[in-house]
Formats: structure tokens, sequence, C-alpha cells
């Protein structure tokens, strides 16, 4: 119950708890039940209390299971010879002793956190949380949280925002635009193409001018640059107005204001551009403006 809390339970109850198949809770938060385990378990736990693979087992451990204690015979042969000499009393030895006892305990709680840790989906906790929470406690071994890393990266390429522009006087612009990235706070969308006999690639992102206006550009922007510059070469752009009453919302962000909204119409020429302006439509990945 509520009383005890997860610091209440033994290594094997928590493994159910945390663990049921009937449980709604987050994988973040069966993380942090591990880790506050760890930090405040009220039991005293031992490497038999789950079933652990034995390279989780502590070496020392391991050693000292399979090495016979040869002091006995010593020992005994000490206890008769001096049977009548009264041993001085050591405080600090005993003290030591408790210390040492209290981190042996801590490093077992560790050895089954880190044992049960592997059963969560880490893919499923923010990268937010992966980066700070998860990284910090070291309960998670680099490798699995590369590849949860990974695992992210790939699901996000799947449910990219996607834009198809066509209609374009200049047609090298037309064709589809793959979220890549953000610029002020909004998604890129990007398209590799050739201009002018040279591989490029074509972008379309919020930009804010000198006056305080923003527009979205569809633009070459040069290698090493950043967007919004004046080395960027600008074919067409449209205020961010239109976005309000005829975007494309990105399924990341917000459309309030026309932001995070790539117009379908009120394109205009500008520098290199030729009409007809392009149209702007969705297609799979996009997620369309109530």
């Amino acid at each position: 119950g509520e009383k005890g809390g997860v610091t209440s339970l033994n290594a094997s109850l928590l493994e159910q708890v945390i663990f049921d198949d009937q449980s709604t809770a987050s994988e973040l938060t069966k993380f942090l039940c591990l880790q506050k385990w760890v930090e405040g378990c009220k039991h005293e736990v031992t490497s038999e209390d789950i079933d652990l693979p034995r390279k989780m087992l502590d070496t020392d451990e391991i050693i000292s299971s399979r090495t016979p204690k040869k002091t006995t015979r010593k020992q005994i042969g000490s206890d008769e010879t001096r049977s009548n000499v009264t041993p001085p009393p050591s405080p600090p030895l005993k003290s030591q002793n408790e210390e040492s006892s209290i981190d042996s305990q801590h490093q077992q709680r560790l050895t089954i956190a880190k044992h049960l840790a592997e059963k969560l989906d880490l893919s499923l906790i923010p990268a937010s949380d992966l980066s700070t929470t998860i990284t910090d406690s070291k309960l998670i071994s680099t490798h699995d949280l590369y590849q949860a890393y990974r695992l992210q990266a790939l699901n996000a390429e799947r449910t990219k925002s996607k834009v198809f522009v066509e209609g374009a006087g200049l047609a090298e612009v037309n064709g589809t635009y793959i979220q890549r990235g953000v610029h002020e706070g909004t998604p890129m969308y990007n398209k590799e193409g050739v201009w002018r006999d040279r591989e490029e690639v074509f972008r379309i992102f919020l930009c804010t001018y000198s006056n305080g206006n923003k527009s979205w550009c569809l633009s070459i922007v040069p290698k090493g640059k950043e967007p919004g510059k004046t080395s960027d070469l600008d074919f067409y752009e449209c205020p961010v107005s239109y976005g309000k009453n005829g975007g494309i919302a990105s399924g990341s962000c917000s459309a309030e204001n026309g932001l995070g909204v790539v117009p379908t119409r009120g394109w205009k020429l500008v520098n290199y551009g030729q009409a007809p302006v392009p149209k702007c439509s969705l297609i799979a990945g996009c997620l369309e403006d109530a």
C-alpha cells in the first residue's frame, strides 16, 4: 500500500509490482521506482533474492564463495593458547564494518536494479529524460542508452512531416520536402536537387526579417550557413498570416498564429523565382490544420 511505498518491497516483490502485466505505469515511472528502491530499500538484500545472470554477480563475491577459509585451524589454536586473554574492545572496527555493510547493501540493490532495468523499453522514455535522469542514474549501460536513442531516431524518421510542392515555374523546386531540423522553433523541410548544374538542398523554413515580419521562404541555403541570411538564394516566400487559414500544420509544432504551418497558398516571387508560384499540399506523415 501507500504506507511503505516501493522502498518497503523486497527484490522479488519489486519485480512483480513494477512489471505487472496489468500495470499502466509509464516506462519512466517504472524506472523512477527502481531508482527510489535502490536509494531507500528497507530490506536486507542479497544476489539470491532474484534470479540474476551469473555475469552480474559481484566478482569478489564469486571468488569468496570459491575460496576455502584457511584461517579456521589457526584461529582455533590461537583461541586455545590465549583463552585467558581478554580481547580489547574495538568500536572503530565495528563502525567500519557497519559502513562496509551499508556500502555492500547499496551495491547489491544497484546490481539488482540494473538487471530489472533491462526489462524497460527505454525508447518510450522522452529523450530529455534519457539524457538527464536516466544517464545520471548509472543504472543503464551506455550501449542500452545508444539503442534507445537509435530507436527514437528511427521512429521519428518514419513520422516526419512531408510537404509536396508543385506547379512552380522553376521546376527545380517542385517535389517532396521532408522535415529536417528546426529553425526559429519551427520545422524546416528539405529536398535535395540540382540548380545551375550544382547539387543543392532546397529548403522551406520560417524566417524573421529585421522589421519583425515573418515569412516562410523557399530557398537554397549555402552549405555551412544558417537559414535566413542575405546569402540565401530565395525563390518564393509567403507571409505567416497565410498559414492561419490555409496551411499545413506540422505534427510537432503548434499552428497557433501561423507558426509551424507551411502555407498552401499566398506564395509570391522573389529574386530567383519564376512564375507561376507554387502550391503546397499534404502527403503521408503530415497533419492537416483543423
